[in-house]
């Protein structure tokens, strides 16, 4: 890192970054919103653009979530990986690994009550299971979404940070505008890539029943850390101009209206039907989300206080994203079959059903979570903690420099 980086970064020891857990609050009431409207037949078609556009906060996890890597590394300034790898696993896999036998026994649950038998529900298989519990997952076409719901985005995140470590030393070496052209060069290598993958490999996984349609928002293709890996890069990018580049200070202001029109593009993009989907626009629709992100990101870190009810609320929703994550599904499961078998038969509008449905299920998923963060996610963090603090004393001992 350079001596001017170091300069930028250290004061930001003593900042909570509270605008980082608004980015997740954020991204977390989109991805509910779009599962929600999911459950909803026959909606008007500005709410359910509005409802699909919601599962862009995944986009925006992965934004938030290169900053807050850039950040913790910088102020950490360890020598070794391995602390990285063993603090990011412990934060991530307690709960994904309970979520793995949780949902096979809630889908089993489900085969009964349809249908009355007790048995291994479909698409399940032991080499889908091991794949998930070594986070490979997203490069199965026929797994990468199966064993826990929205799992695709814990693949994405866990192959970005495999790589992270290049990467973060990569932009610590290049000033922003190098960076940059990095970036774009990556971003050309994964479009000829995915588009050799789609046109001369896509038909053999079709032929054997891997891939049954190719729809942008939710197949392989597009869930693929080679199609979300400009998401993490823009991220870090968007880092870079927060605490690294004082010259850029004073174009922050000018430059955030600029997320305007790229969320106006990206939300026809992704709700068109007649969007066009190729291997460019499937690869830079991510990309165009997440500089409009990074641009409100850029605006949100110039807030020294959060003081508002609103601000609050999504700061402590953000702290408990990843719960709300893994939880919403199950959450929205019961909540829809409660509604189905009540409510919906005395409200029969489709909006009316969505806008009871949604902050319930919001609701409950919230304050479940805030039990599974602190029984389970705090709890994880704390073993990998004292992990990595054993493994430093032990190379104390030995006369070793600390990981």
């Amino acid at each position: 890192m350079t001596h001017t980086q170091q300069e930028l970064v250290q004061p930001t020891r003593l900042h909570k970054y509270s605008y980082i857990d608004i980015l997740r609050g954020i991204a977390i009431l989109g991805v509910v919103a779009v599962h929600s409207s999911q459950h909803v037949k026959d909606l008007n078609t500005i709410v359910a653009w509005i409802f699909n556009y919601g599962q862009t906060g995944v986009q925006l996890f992965f934004v938030a979530s290169a900053i807050t890597l850039c950040l913790s590394s910088t102020q950490r300034n360890e020598k070794s990986s391995i602390n990285f790898y063993i603090r990011r696993f412990f934060r991530i896999a307690p709960l994904f690994y309970l979520a793995i036998p949780f949902y096979f026994l809630w889908r089993v649950c489900v085969e009964y009550y349809k249908f009355g038998v007790v048995g291994i529900p479909n698409n399940y298989s032991i080499h889908g299971v091991i794949e998930t519990l070594f986070f490979v997952h997203g490069f199965d076409p026929k797994n990468f979404n199966f064993v826990v719901p929205g799992g695709w985005s814990i693949a994405a995140e866990m192959s970005f940070y495999a790589i992270f470590p290049i990467l973060f030393f990569i932009q610590s070496k290049y000033k922003s505008k190098k960076f940059i052209i990095f970036s774009v060069s990556v971003l050309l290598l994964c479009l000829l890539i995915k588009n050799f993958f789609i046109y001369d490999v896509q038909p053999i996984f079709i032929e054997k029943g891997y891939i049954k349609k190719f729809a942008v928002e939710y197949d392989f293709l597009n869930a693929f850390i080679l199609n979300q890996i400009s998401v993490f890069l823009i991220g870090i990018i968007c880092y870079q101009y927060i605490y690294c580049n004082n010259k850029f200070s004073a174009y922050k202001k000018r430059i955030t209206p600029l997320a305007i029109p790229l969320i106006i593009v990206s939300c026809f993009l992704l709700n068109s039907q007649s969007y066009t989907r190729t291997p460019f626009t499937g690869l830079i629709y991510p990309a165009l989300l997440a500089m409009a992100f990074a641009l409100i990101t850029i605006k949100l870190s110039t807030v020294n206080e959060f003081t508002g009810s609103i601000s609050k609320i999504l700061i402590e929703v953000g702290k408990v994203s990843f719960s709300m994550y893994l939880i919403h599904f199950f959450i929205l499961d019961v909540v829809h079959f409660f509604f189905y078998k009540t409510i919906n038969n005395f409200v029969q509008t489709p909006e009316i059903q969505l806008f009871l449905m949604y902050p319930t299920v919001l609701v409950l998923t919230f304050f479940i979570s805030k039990f599974t963060y602190k029984h389970i996610e705090k709890k994880g963090i704390d073993v990998g903690n004292n992990l990595i603090a054993r493994l430093n004393n032990k190379g104390e001992l030995n006369g070793n420099r600390p990981l």
